[in-house]
């Protein structure tokens, strides 16, 4: 089994475990996240191995971090340290038309925030994947120049510049020039402050 595989096998089997303690039916779950039954039964059995755009649309539907995932809890510690050769890269020439996406942290217990590096390749004629989800999104250029369109607005960014968003507004980035973006990326979700806020409140 390559990598590739165990990677979509693993993915697979969290994403079954998660959906079945939510109590949705497949079909339920297919239809929230805006994909076909079938696609997402292959991806369940490890048949297909989904795109980020994709897990951050289910993690949306299931109530998770998208961390939840890629790893069990079982593996999850107080603090989260990972260094630089550690990074999980969890899409990498492939469904993200080549974006590589790597986690900057993930073995927080209960996150409340996402957080990772992403890479945006050079396009041609490649259509880039647009981003719709709960929460508020920051994102820090650290090399290279970014065309972000952002609700039918277009801004060019480049190192240094941060920008700051609600994510449920369609967005995506490209990468501005013949040469590759580096972002660093901070996705708060909307289920998270939910759940401060009830917890507070006890």
């Amino acid at each position: 089994m390559t990598q590739t595989d165990e990677l979509g096998t693993n993915i697979g089997a969290a994403l079954r475990r998660i959906r079945k303690a939510s109590g949705m039916t497949l079909e339920a779950a297919a239809g929230q996240a805006e994909l076909t039954k079938g696609y997402l039964s292959k991806v369940e059995s490890g048949q297909a191995t989904p795109s980020t755009r994709v897990m951050v649309r289910l993690a949306d539907v299931f109530g998770v971090p998208l961390s939840d995932i890629l790893m069990s809890d079982a593996e999850r510690r107080p603090i989260s340290v990972v260094r630089a050769d550690e990074r999980k890269v969890i899409t990498k020439n492939g469904s993200d038309i080549g974006h590589t996406y790597e986690l900057a942290s993930r073995a927080k217990l209960h996150p409340r925030a996402e957080v990772f590096f992403l890479t945006l390749s050079v396009l041609e004629d490649e259509t880039p994947p647009r981003f719709k989800h709960s929460g508020e999104e920051i994102i820090l250029v650290l090399e290279g120049r970014m065309r972000f369109q952002y609700g039918g607005m277009e801004i060019i960014v480049g190192p240094g510049d941060c920008i700051q968003f609600d994510a449920s507004i369609e967005h995506y980035g490209l990468a501005e020039g013949a040469v590759p973006a580096r972002l660093f990326v901070v996705n708060i979700p909307d289920r998270f402050e939910d759940k401060a806020s009830k917890t507070r409140k006890r």
